[in-house]
């Protein structure tokens, strides 16, 4: 009889992780075969991308399952399939399924509402690390005018139920809006009763396209950190994180996260990216091979450095705003400026712990 494994310790894991950055093993990434969707988010940052002309665009079967044997070979562990809605491409089922069976750990960002029988039964045989379902109200009313399609709530939450009854991991989550704010805590029972998880984020981005109409759509920052302290154990990890992280050394580069350091991101027109915030530029993987674009452009985006006068690289809070230069890039212009926004939500949240987690933080 043979001796159960052993557990990976938080050490261990800690120490794993930190070779494959200082090696830059694209351990974690994801690919988005279609920007099309089934709805209208009024907030979403594609725009016209979701429109179902886009489909022309889109690559073929052969191409997407050769990305995956190529990142496989790379040493991705952690795949994440997104979109748009990757449901809504015919060959989401033998694309899946090539990842599953490469051994990585996929995870799928689904609207849900696309969930049939032969998928939920796909995903009970080929387990999927999660299923993460974007959950816009908990009333048909606010979800369906979220998303602008009318019976798109029923057809969500039937999704949701039949992956539970059939033993898949889902986890749902929500953009925290003017429209749907005062239905998060509810949301957060919806996925309580499911025993499902739940998190929420504040994050509203301008269009692709540099329209910024959905920024009208944030609540304030102190109303945000608000709702998001209501979930306890996300407060405690949070406050934890900071406590370890904010003595961290200022750094002069401008993306000091994982993007093209063990993250990327493939879009619908075959480019790698860092990650699925930056846009333009990239390398086009139907003209070379995934090996050849992680060691050239993501490894040049690496070194690219913060203008002078940047101040988020230095600041304390910059492990609690969700500093992000690609995003900040859609709002303001210039990567190397910062989003007011998102740094009034870093002195929220630092207030915020001071109060609940952190009484030793300056209030």
């Amino acid at each position: 009889m043979s001796a159960a494994p052993e557990k990976v310790t938080r050490e261990q894991l800690g120490a794993f992780l930190g070779r494959a950055s200082a090696a830059r093993v694209p351990l974690s990434g994801s690919i988005a075969m279609t920007h099309r969707c089934n709805l209208r988010c009024v907030h979403c940052y594609l725009g016209d991308e979701r429109s179902p002309g886009s489909a022309a665009g889109e690559l073929d079967t052969a191409f997407w399952l050769s990305v995956v044997d190529q990142v496989a070979e790379a040493g991705c562990l952690n795949l994440l399939v997104t979109g748009g809605e990757p449901l809504l491409r015919p060959d989401f089922a033998e694309v899946y399924t090539r990842a599953k069976k490469r051994g990585m750990l996929v995870t799928v960002f689904t609207n849900g509402t696309r969930l049939d029988d032969a998928l939920v039964r796909l995903f009970s045989e080929l387990p999927p690390r999660k299923v993460e379902v974007s959950l816009y109200g908990a009333s048909p009313e606010t979800y369906d005018r979220v998303t602008a399609v009318a019976g798109s709530f029923d057809r969500c939450l039937a999704g949701v139920d039949a992956l539970r009854a059939a033993g898949v991991q889902v986890a749902l989550k929500t953009v925290i809006l003017t429209a749907n704010r005062h239905e998060v805590a509810a949301m957060r029972r919806m996925a309580q009763d499911r025993d499902a998880g739940f998190r929420v984020d504040p994050a509203v981005f301008p269009r692709r396209d540099g329209d910024l109409s959905p920024l009208g759509l944030r609540v304030s920052p102190e109303e945000a950190v608000a709702i998001e302290m209501q979930d306890a154990k996300r407060a405690e990890g949070a406050a934890a994180l900071y406590e370890k992280l904010r003595s961290s050394k200022p750094d002069d580069h401008l993306f000091t996260c994982m993007a093209g350091k063990t993250g990327f991101h493939v879009d619908p027109a075959g480019r790698l990216q860092p990650c699925l915030m930056v846009n333009g530029g990239g390398f086009d993987l139907r003209e070379g091979s995934f090996r050849e674009g992680w060691e050239g452009s993501l490894q040049a985006f690496r070194e690219i450095r913060a203008l002078p006068g940047y101040e988020c690289n230095s600041c304390e809070r910059r492990f609690l705003c969700g500093l992000c230069p690609a995003q900040a890039g859609m709002e303001t212009g210039s990567p190397h400026l910062k989003s007011e926004y998102y740094c009034s939500l870093g002195r929220e949240r630092e207030l915020a712990l001071s109060r609940v987690c952190l009484p030793t933080l300056p209030a």
